[in-house]
């Protein structure tokens, strides 16, 4: 069996309750100031401070105060910020290798049903099987899920799985000799994309003839000449109508 370890002695959202209220409390706080900032009874608090303790949230002995990662969790809890919370709920459970551990027994099995496994931590407490323990053991499933070590699906917690980020594709690398005989990676700069403008291509020509006529006009007053000349332009070259 594994080390045994302490319990929280209230529900999820007691807990969660506890910590916004630590977050909030000042430094060396009694469970009497406690009690009236959050409205809950003082043996409720007492219950739990062990567990809160064991993972890193509250420090101190008789007079407690939240860590620096209790008041970082209570203020992500007190502002609905999922992700933040998730993230410091995981850092406050791998403090603590007791609790942090239970994931393997589900990693092992292929996955366990939220019982079974509520049972378990139960066991693996070492606790006595009462009614305020089984809802401690219940209350730890329940952070090992706000912290994403564990998720669920139709009532089976499986470990969760890690989203890897896309590949983000690198510049080919070209590697060039140094002066000293050793050899460095040198980044080949992206080559940019060339476009060239072409001038526009005709579909079709039609071709098109020009004829220049120079006539050179004899030295003469005889006008039947002249008038010979330009009949006989008109007969050859003019179009007939």
């Amino acid at each position: 069996m594994a080390e045994e370890f302490n319990l929280p002695g209230s529900s999820f959202e007691e807990v969660q309750k506890i910590i916004k209220g630590y977050s909030h409390a000042p430094e060396n706080s009694t469970l009497e100031s406690l009690s009236k900032l959050i409205g809950l009874h003082l043996t409720i608090i007492s219950r739990n401070n062990k567990f809160l303790t064991d993972i890193g949230l509250i420090t101190g002995g008789m007079k407690k105060t939240a860590t620096d990662l209790g008041k970082r969790l209570g203020r992500a809890l007190d502002h609905k910020q999922a992700e933040d919370g998730r993230r410091y709920w995981k850092e406050a459970v791998q403090t603590n290798e007791k609790v942090s551990g239970l994931v393997t027994t589900v990693r092992i099995k292929g996955g366990m049903s939220e019982k079974d496994f509520s049972d378990h931590v139960l066991y693996v407490s070492g606790q006595k099987n009462n009614a305020g323990n089984r809802t401690g053991a219940r209350c730890v499933v329940d952070v090992l899920l706000a912290a994403g070590l564990l998720q669920e699906a139709d009532g089976k917690l499986n470990v969760a799985i890690a989203i890897q980020d896309p590949e983000i594709s690198t510049p080919a690398t070209i590697v060039q000799p140094l002066v000293d005989g050793q050899i460095a990676p040198t980044i080949q700069p992206p080559v940019a994309p060339v476009t060239a403008s072409l001038p526009p291509i005709a579909t079709s020509i039609t071709p098109q003839i020009a004829i220049n006529i120079q006539l050179h006009l004899p030295e003469t007053e005889n006008a039947e000449v002249y008038e010979k000349l330009f009949k006989a332009l008109k007969e050859h070259l003019l179009p007939k109508a």
